[in-house]
């Protein structure tokens, strides 16, 4: 199973460098194991945003604090899914930038984009 995901994220992270459809293809993967995780209640919805589709836009559908976003971007403890982070993630999947955005739009950033940008940032299709 650990080589099956391994092999699935080399993958996607050398798709992901090439073009912006991978990007949305990698981010709705991402989608899809957070569905698949203990977290499948706080409906963890992934997408690549912005002008190029390289920043990590992550939604969910409950209040988070700092405290919980950080665990979930750098992976600590009960937060990492597959033993990793979202910080790992968008490195995998050559995101620029990690975009959080909870039931109250409150947003957390983590990268170089602005608030204003980031409050306002595009999905990809």
């Amino acid at each position: 199973m650990a080589r099956q995901i391994v092999a699935v994220l080399l993958f996607l992270s050398v798709l992901a460098c090439q073009r912006p459809d991978a990007r949305v293809s990698t981010a709705s993967m991402l989608t899809q194991r957070y569905s698949r995780s203990r977290f499948e209640k706080w409906d963890v919805r992934a997408s690549a945003a912005g002008r190029d589709c390289r920043v990590l836009l992550v939604r969910t559908s409950i209040i988070l604090d700092d405290s919980m976003v950080e665990a979930m971007h750098y992976g600590a403890g009960a937060y990492a899914v597959d033993g990793r982070g979202m910080q790992h993630f968008s490195r995998e999947g050559a995101f620029h930038d990690v975009v959080y955005r909870d039931r109250t739009d409150r947003v957390w950033i983590y990268g170089q984009l602005g608030e204003d940008e980031a409050r306002s940032i595009a999905e990809c299709h």
